[in-house]
């Protein structure tokens, strides 16, 4: 089973990260962000990072199999 991380709702999540980052940069370039949007950000990433990982893991077995 595929997770899909490109949806509608996540990228709703990247503008309001977007925003919240710009909109509330201090002097010292630190910002506020929901910890929700933040945690949603970091799952979406880590799924796709193992995508990322379970792919090259097929394209070597199939490399070696050959």
């Amino acid at each position: 089973m595929s997770i899909t991380t490109d949806t509608y709702a996540m990228r709703e999540t990247l503008e309001r990260l977007n925003k919240d980052a710009t909109n509330t940069i201090d002097k010292a370039d630190n910002c506020t962000v929901k910890l929700s949007d933040l945690s949603t950000l970091l799952a979406a990433y880590k799924i796709e990072l193992n995508k990322g990982n379970h792919l090259r893991k097929l394209l070597d077995q199939e490399t070696n199999a050959q």
